[in-house]
């Protein structure tokens, strides 16, 4: 039997049917499908749903098929199915979209060709357990990486799936994917244990793929636990240059060009995005199955504009799944909420995963026009790619939909406790089919009650048949009970009154029902405050001030730790005050002396101060495209779209007064600019001339002339003698203002200049690219020297501007970024995020940038704070004195930095950066400044130490024999310990700082000693070492030390100590990202307790107890400070997660507690306040214009509008 195409199927049916002389009837009779559905299997109208494969073998069985014809039978099936909902063969379009990679699609799989290398030379020598964050490519790993690269046969089992265990060859590599789908698909806790026990009996090599967010689940188990020290893979985010093979080399395989800026815009969009890779697979999916779409030779250039189209990588899948909407008959809209829903696991710990389901869950018990609509639905989702099917199950094709289609998040926040509800019912419902519905299975007392309440209210048709039988057997059985029970207490109470009865059972029924809903009440409140804080992290990175504002809601609706973890993260990044239009939204700014003039859509001038105080306003003729005003502030111009620019005298306390109207032409003006004494105002436009209008008079304008395109940017110099333009031609152009004649051509650019700039002293000007994304700077004192280049931008330069002090260059770019440049050393000092591309920058001061975007909002960025920047070198330790207002930072560069930061938002270098340039030896980036703030102690790679007052001579002091790894002072600041990788700590007496002592010399024995911590009262000290062992000294007598107590159970260094604020607590924490607590309550016999501190999926490299109270923060190279409530140290409470972007390997509270500094790999140190209450005082006093009611509605519904910063 040959099945090739669906007009073979349909024979192929059609003579079986006929040969076993059943009539359609009978069989419809037989199998319970309808005739009209087996009527078109039989004669090729359809195919049948894979969704159906159950009822489809009924029928073959119906119609004696042997079983390997039926086995055919549905592998054609599968096939022709994948066909028909495949837009393009893998060798056309040869990614895979938002699934994995399968075992047979290795040729187009790059990227992790050195990963898959190592994990086969793990696997070839035992058991592996490969962990990764949901999209970082583990399944792909696993099926088209591991398989090819095995020489020997591998086998996948579904998680659970004892009994396929056996079936498995002994000589095979077992590997067991979503190995997370023990804990949330496995609810039954000894089949759990009897997986395991399964896999871990095997003889030869087993691979798991786990998710990092439940590792701290996996480590309940011993087995997994084991793995998890030992034997574990970690698959970390691509590098650019892996990316880029992600995209390049599939495209060269399958014979598709790649326009030039595709590759970089793809690489760009999807570095640090969460579940980055299955967004890009699908957005370039998506983009080349666009690409297709155009005829003939173009249908192999993937261009920008397609990619574009399709919404890129943070946008594709919404599309997609929003076009699948769409193909979906209206009266079927219904059916893809109730599916998605089922397709959704809503986890204990709020954490949503997607769930495999058979086609029985979904179909069994329905009715065929409903069997019909699900399998039309399912066919138009598989098309897209957002769900996958085998024989007998459908799951979403990855988690990533989950957050990236908006219709989705919304219908998941919902009804969370609900869903919560619905899941337990169904796998309960699941589990008394398989018991053969036995009556122990069924649900009795809070269990029924509450389901039943939930089903009462729930969506109609959000029960299957299996689940409403379910719930109306439980009710049965309960009230059979309850009559037997009745009449039991009726035999042996007689004497007891009915009425009495009644009220007792009326009155618990009410406490009862009370409680029920007052427990489930608390948790939808906690629920809506934990989705609202998830959007507000999810708006941190694009607009901050709005991302604090919601956070901060989230916190007022009730205060779960994710709603205080995004309120402090909020409040830890710059944040800017939002200016908007009273009426419509802003489409130019011009900033002055304090004055902004906001031409908004509608018309209407609004002149404010830079705290959002209103000036006045004026109207353009037309929509206000462009406005200036000049240098002293007293003048004001605005360009409607109409090409009317006016001109309007600005009075204190008096209102505008209208001075001139000029007519620009029939082109639009793209901007406007005064001269520096107010006597010319000058405007560019797009028919490729300069207009110069004298201020006040009627007479005819200079006009300049030589681009040969749209002028965009015009700009003054200071003393007002020359004026400079670009434009959409590439070039820019310089007049004299008074001389006439031919303007000085300058050259660089190869792509449309959007913008201009003169310095504040004149001898620079600068430009801004379109394609190129570069800005380009030129010395107008030697104007055929070659331009200098600023990059980093990844898109288009709208606008740039030179701070007032000239110390800095400002771009607005379409990448939605505010970027400046220190023009001493060229290197970008800050970025701030918007929402939207950025169009417009003026400055108020020098360190206050305003600006403007596509959203239509003006912001004021109040400094750049709380992130300390410096040179991009590894920030090693970081330390403050006693009043907090003095920051330390130890980084990799050779230098120590000490910050003023007693404002947070603009924090100051105290003095300049201390370099060890004057050793023979660097420093290597362990340093501590004393309480009194007046010394620094900084530890160099020879082992040696420098004591060095702020304002002073330094004292060198030889210790060690290799580099120190870190300094810590006690109490008082006048004794130091310095550990080294020579395995040493050695005691400093620092009671005089200008003749420090060394003293005391303490062993590991075990490797390099790491971090070092003094308890409060000075007697103990703890070290963390190499050799996976914490060590605790008794420092009773300072000249002899003496080893107090080891600290084990790590399977790796121990990198971080610290002692809590009254030396009764001791924490430990390294490389096996955990960290272990000793009970110092009796210092004579620590003792170290049994439950470890989890979640960091990275090395723990410093630790730091809040001065005042059980408080610990942990910080991790994973990026986070999870901070700790270990009041109760055997019950330890989770109250927070904060998000510092870049892997840290410092952390540090100010001696008040209420501020918390933390630094690493990026380079940049930043500030956290650690009190919710002046957090939000923060983001209230920055927050300029409230939440709208429209953000309100979007991004906090179903709760009523309260704008947290009124």
């Amino acid at each position: 039997m040959e099945i090739l195409t669906g007009g073979d199927f349909a024979r192929e049916l059609g003579v079986r049917r006929s040969g076993s002389g059943k009539s359609y009837r009978r069989l419809a009779t037989e199998i319970g499908l309808g005739q009209a559905t087996i009527s078109g299997w039989c004669t090729g109208r359809h195919l049948p749903q894979i969704a159906v494969t159950d009822r489809f073998l009924a029928l073959l069985d119906a119609i004696d098929v042997p079983t390997v014809e039926q086995d055919a039978f549905v592998e054609a099936l599968v096939r022709l199915r994948s066909v028909r909902v495949l837009a393009s063969p893998p060798d056309i379009n040869p990614y895979p979209g938002l699934r994995a990679f399968r075992v047979d699609e290795a040729d187009h799989f790059f990227g992790r060709q050195e990963l898959t290398a190592h994990l086969a030379a793990a696997v070839a020598h035992g058991s592996v357990i490969v962990v990764g964050a949901s999209g970082c490519g583990k399944t792909s790993l696993l099926r088209a990486g591991l398989v090819p690269a095995m020489a020997r046969p591998v086998e996948f089992v579904v998680v659970g799936a004892t009994d396929a265990l056996a079936a498995v060859p002994e000589d095979a590599v077992l590997v067991v994917d979503h190995l997370e789908e023990l804990f949330t698909l496995l609810g039954d806790e000894e089949l759990r244990r009897e997986f395991l026990a399964g896999v871990s009996a095997r003889s030869t090599p087993v691979v798991f793929g786990l998710r990092a967010d439940f590792y701290d689940h996996a480590l309940r188990y011993p087995f997994l636990a084991a793995l998890l020290r030992d034997h574990q893979m970690i698959v970390e985010p691509m590098t650019d240059a892996e990316l880029r093979e992600v995209v390049v080399r599939p495209a060269a395989a399958a014979g598709l060009e790649l326009e030039p800026g595709l590759v970089d815009l793809l690489v760009r969009d999807t570095a640090g995005a969460p579940a980055g890779l299955p967004l890009l697979s699908h957005a370039v999916h998506a983009t080349v199955e666009r690409c297709l779409a155009q005829p003939g030779a173009e249908g192999r250039v993937v261009r920008v504009e397609h990619y574009r189209d399709v919404g890129g990588v943070h946008g594709a899948v919404a599309r997609s799944a929003d076009l699948a909407v769409e193909a979906v008959p209206g009266e079927s809209l219904p059916l893809v909420r109730r599916l998605f829903l089922r397709l959704v696991r809503a986890d204990d710990d709020a954490v949503d995963t997607r769930r495999r389901i058979g086609f029985d869950e979904v179909f069994e018990g329905r009715g065929d026009d409903e069997v019909d609509a699900l399998s039309t639905v399912l066919d138009v989702f598989v098309a897209h790619r957002l769900l996958t099917v085998d024989a007998d199950s459908v799951e979403i094709s990855h988690e990533a939909l989950l957050s990236a289609w908006p219709l989705l998040s919304g219908w998941l926040a919902e009804d969370r406790v609900g869903r919560h509800v619905h899941g337990r019912l169904t796998t309960a419902s699941r589990r008394w089919k398989a018991h053969g519905y036995a009556q122990d299975h069924l649900y009795r007392d809070v269990d029924l009650d509450t389901a039943a309440a939930w089903a009462a209210t729930a969506d109609p048709g959000a029960l299957n048949p299996l689940e409403m039988e379910f719930l109306a057997v439980s009710a049965r059985s309960r009230a059979a009970g309850a009559e037997v029970e009745r009449r039991r207490v009726r035999h042996r109470n007689r004497l007891v009154t009915a009425s009495l009865v009644l009220a007792l059972v009326a009155a618990g029924t009410t406490a009862y029902a009370r409680n029920v809903s007052a427990t489930a009440d608390a948790q939808q409140t906690a629920e809506r405050s934990r989705a609202v804080a998830a959007t507000a992290n999810r708006l941190r990175d694009k607009d901050p001030t709005l991302a604090g504002q919601l956070a901060l809601a989230a916190y007022r609706i009730t205060p779960t730790p994710e709603a205080r973890s995004a309120l402090l993260d909020a409040a830890a990044r710059p944040l800017a005050t939002r200016l908007r239009a009273p009426h419509g939204s802003v489409q130019s700014l011009a900033v002055s002396r304090g004055v902004l003039a906001l031409g908004s859509d509608t018309g209407e001038v609004l002149l404010t101060g830079v705290d959002g105080a209103a000036l006045g306003t004026v109207s353009a003729e037309g929509t206000a495209v462009a406005v200036a005003v000049s240098e002293d502030g007293t003048l004001l111009a605005a360009a409607g779209d109409t090409g009317v620019v006016s001109v309007w005298r600005l009075r204190d306390g008096a209102a505008p007064l209208a001075l001139t109207r000029h007519h620009a032409g029939s082109a639009r003006v793209f901007a406007l600019a005064f001269n520096p004494a107010g006597t010319v105002l000058a405007a560019a436009g797009g028919d490729l001339v300069v207009r110069l209008w004298e201020v006040g008079s009627a007479t005819a304008p200079v006009v300049l002339t030589g681009p040969r395109e749209a002028v965009k940017g015009v700009a003054f110099t200071p003393d007002g003698s020359r004026i400079a333009a670009g434009g959409d031609d590439g070039t820019v152009r310089v007049w004299n203002v008074a001389g006439g004649g031919a303007p000085i051509v300058l050259t660089g650019p190869t792509s449309k200049v959007y913008s201009v700039a003169v310095s504040p002293d004149g001898r620079s000007l600068a430009a801004g690219t379109s394609t190129e994304h570069v800005v380009y700077r030129w010395d107008l004192e030697d104007p055929g020297r070659a331009p200098d280049r600023f990059t980093g931008p990844e898109s288009w330069i709208n606008v740039v501007a030179f701070s007032p002090d000239g110390t800095r260059l400002a771009a607005g770019s379409s990448d939605t970024g505010l970027w400046q440049w220190d023009l001493r050393s060229g290197q970008v000092v800050s970025t701030l995020p918007h929402p939207k591309p950025v169009t417009a920058i003026g400055f108020h001061d020098d360190r206050t940038p305003i600006t403007l975007a596509t959203d239509g909002v003006a912001r004021v960025w109040r400094g750049t704070g709380p992130v300390l920047t410096g040179p991009r070198a590894q920030v090693y330790s970081a330390s403050f004195d006693a009043t907090g207002h003095l920051l330390l930072i130890g980084s990799g560069d050779n230098t120590a930095r000490l910050w003023d930061v007693t404002d947070p938002l603009h924090p100051t270098l105290a003095r300049p950066p201390v370099s060890g340039d004057d050793h023979a030896a660097r420093f290597g980036g362990a340093s501590t400044i004393t309480p009194d703030g007046r010394t620094m102690v900084l530890g160099a790679t020879d082992g040696s130490i420098d004591v060095r007052p702020v304002d002073g001579a330094p004292v060198h002091l030889p210790l060690a024999t290799a580099t120190v790894q870190a300094i810590s002072l006690d109490r008082d600041g006048r004794t130091a310990a310095v550990s080294s990788d020579d395995g040493t700590v050695h005691l400093v007496d620092l009671t005089d700082p200008a003749h420090p002592r060394a003293g005391a010399v303490l062993s590991a024995s075990t490797g390099i000693t790491y971090g070092t911590r003094f308890s409060p009262d000075g007697r103990l000290l703890a070290v963390g070492t190499a050799g996976g062992e914490g060590h605790l000294w008794d420092l009773t007598d300072r000249e002899s030390p003496r080893l107090l107590t080891t600290v084990g159970g790590f399977s790796g260094p121990v990198y971080a100590v610290a002692f809590n604020h009254n030396g009764t607590l001791a924490a430990f924490g390294g490389s096996d990202y955990a960290v272990r607590l000793v009970d110092l309550t009796g210092p004579a016999e620590p003792v170290v307790l049994d439950r470890p501190l989890l979640g960091p999926v990275g090395e723990i490299y410093e630790l730091a107890f809040h001065p005042t109270k059980d408080e610990l923060a942990v910080s991790s190279i994973d990026g986070t400070i999870r901070l700790w409530d270990l009041t109760a140290p055997r019950e330890p409470t989770a109250i927070g997660t904060l998000d510092a972007g870049d892997g840290l390997l410092t952390v540090a509270f100010a001696a008040d507690g209420r501020r918390l500094a933390a630094g690493g790999r990026g380079g940049t140190t930043r500030l956290w306040h650690t009190e919710p209450d002046e957090a939000a005082a923060l983001i209230c006093a920055a927050a300029g214009a409230a939440v709208t009611r429209e953000e309100w509605a979007q991004f906090v519904p179903d709760q009523q509008y309260a704008p947290p910063c009124p």
